[in-house]
């Protein structure tokens, strides 16, 4: 089995081929689907995605830091109605963006500390997204890792949460996991420059690891320019096992543990 454990599905790139991108990477081989609804206007659709695929596909509640400037003041009760329903997996994505605009950062700290609580009160894990700014000392991985230092959340399960689309050092990547965090890898593994990543990926095991596509981003090497879907997972999966010396099905059967251990059976 494999599992896309970070997809926008519900986002207008898909609006014309949804059912059959879906039809096309269960074919592949992707079985399991985690949809983020990180935005007000996601969650609604994102409900009504997760209820035409019950058997594969469940959803991530959340508002990203993007989205601060949209909010409506009363988005939080929102949120936790969401986080009640049945195929509600965590929290996310969630975290901070020194990227675009990292005037805001002080909006964005407000924001994740909104959210985190709403880990424990559902019992959900948290899916984290960190992009670092274009200047130097704009280090969205370091503050967020500080942040968590003090999470309050445990759950029965191995993981916390996430760094989804996991671009940082080996530095964050160690901090991370001694938070008990998962490394999401996409398909920025396979870029030809990304040595980096794939150092620190080899140094992290494949036991502490996810596979995501971030559709419709950040397709692999192969696809680079065009829409990214899950059919790609598998792409990106034989390429991370090859670099940790795994077959496939080893990779495939390790990543998907780890997404259960994360989210829970599904």
């Amino acid at each position: 089995m494999l599992i896309d454990t970070h997809a926008h599905l519900n986002d207008k790139a898909f609006d014309a081929d949804r059912a059959g991108v879906m039809e096309r990477s269960l074919a592949a081989g992707v079985e399991r689907f985690v949809e983020i609804a990180c935005a007000p206007g996601d969650w609604a659709p994102g409900e009504a995605f997760a209820a035409a695929y019950p058997a594969s596909v469940r959803l991530a509640f959340g508002v990203h830091p993007e989205y601060i400037k949209d909010l409506a003041p009363d988005w939080l009760p929102g949120l936790k109605a969401c986080l009640a329903k049945p195929a509600a997996v965590a929290v996310g994505e969630i975290g901070l963006d020194y990227w675009w605009e990292p005037g805001r950062r002080d909006e964005q700290f407000a924001l994740l500390r909104a959210q985190l609580p709403l880990c424990a009160e559902s019992s959900r894990p948290a899916v984290f997204h960190a992009r670092n700014g274009r200047e130097s000392g704009q280090n969205a991985y370091a503050d967020l890792l500080a942040e968590l230092k003090g999470w309050a959340y445990s759950p029965s399960r191995r993981f916390r949460g996430v760094l989804h689309c996991f671009s940082g050092s080996w530095a964050d990547a160690k901090a991370g996991l001694d938070l008990g965090l998962a490394l999401g890898v996409n398909g920025t593994f396979t870029y030809k420059n990304n040595h980096d990543l794939r150092e620190t990926v080899r140094r992290a095991g494949a036991a502490n690891i996810v596979l995501e596509t971030d559709c419709p981003y950040l397709p692999p090497q192969s696809a680079r320019g065009r829409r990214n879907d899950p059919s790609f997972i598998p792409e990106i999966a034989a390429m991370t096992a090859g670099h940790l010396g795994l077959s496939n099905s080893q990779l495939a059967d390790r990543t998907s543990a780890n997404a259960f251990d994360l989210f829970g059976e599904f």
